[in-house]
């Protein structure tokens, strides 16, 4: 499972990139109501126990109650309600509160004790597994969020203020978030995938589909439709089935 998971990773940071430089602060209320400066505090408590396990060798465990507060601050999924939909005026504090988050999670699935080197991945997702899924997990909503705000934003934007920069960037957002889901849906296909952590993705795909239907493009849904069929027969947990199967169907626009 480390394979898919070394691809979303690179597609997290490709999903979160290349608007950034192209929209500026936003001095309008957004409807998502993020505010990251908990977040922020708790990555800074997070950065601090982290450097001490590191000294140790090992990456801070989630069992810690200092490590699972600050973890759960992090990954707050109550600003990604998804009741409520994101608009263009998210997009800033939007992109940086869930590159934060997903950073985190990233620094667990590329560890090395060692140091130097190329890290164990498949270790470090065997290891870190309760510490990594939680994280995952929240960045499956962010690029829903993300995808959705960002869509609104180019949707918004003048004809001359449309260039081929916001065009390049906007292409590639939407292929890390199709990456994102096309990679989330290989690892529910895994036997070996614990069906806590199957729950929790599923439901982070199922809560997001109106948010990825908005954002992506009809042929970017239909190869998720396509891909969700396919990993249907393998799911072996009846509640993700039925999650996966409501997630293709709003895709497919039904």
């Amino acid at each position: 499972m480390a394979r898919p998971f070394q691809a979303i990773a690179a597609a997290a940071v490709l999903m979160l990139a290349p608007l950034l430089s192209a929209v500026g602060a936003s001095a309008q209320q957004g409807a998502l109501a993020i505010d990251d400066a908990a977040a922020r505090d708790a990555v800074g408590r997070f950065e601090a126990l982290a450097q001490a396990a590191r000294s140790a060798g090992q990456m801070p465990r989630i069992t810690d109650p200092a490590v699972r507060q600050a973890l759960a601050t992090i990954w707050d999924v109550r600003p990604l309600d998804p009741s409520r939909r994101a608009g263009s005026a998210d997009l800033p504090i939007l992109m940086r509160y869930c590159e934060a988050g997903g950073a985190v999670w990233r620094s667990y699935f590329q560890f090395n004790p060692r140091g130097t080197g190329t890290p164990d991945f498949e270790a470090n997702l065997k290891t870190y597994a309760e510490e990594i899924m939680p994280g995952f997990a929240f960045s499956v909503r962010c690029s829903g969020s993300t995808v959705e705000a960002a869509s609104a934003y180019m949707k918004a934007l003048p004809p001359g203020q449309l260039n081929e920069a916001r065009r390049g960037g906007w292409h590639q957002l939407r292929l890390g978030a199709t990456q994102v889901v096309q990679g989330t849906l290989t690892m529910l296909g895994d036997a070996n995938l614990a069906s806590a952590h199957a729950v929790m993705l599923a439901r982070a795909l199922s809560d997001s589909a109106p948010r990825f239907a908005a954002g992506l493009e009809p042929a970017e849904r239909q190869a998720i439709v396509d891909a969700t069929r396919a990993v249907l027969p393998a799911v072996r947990l009846a509640p993700v089935k039925e999650q996966l199967e409501g997630f293709a169907g709003i895709l497919a626009g039904r």
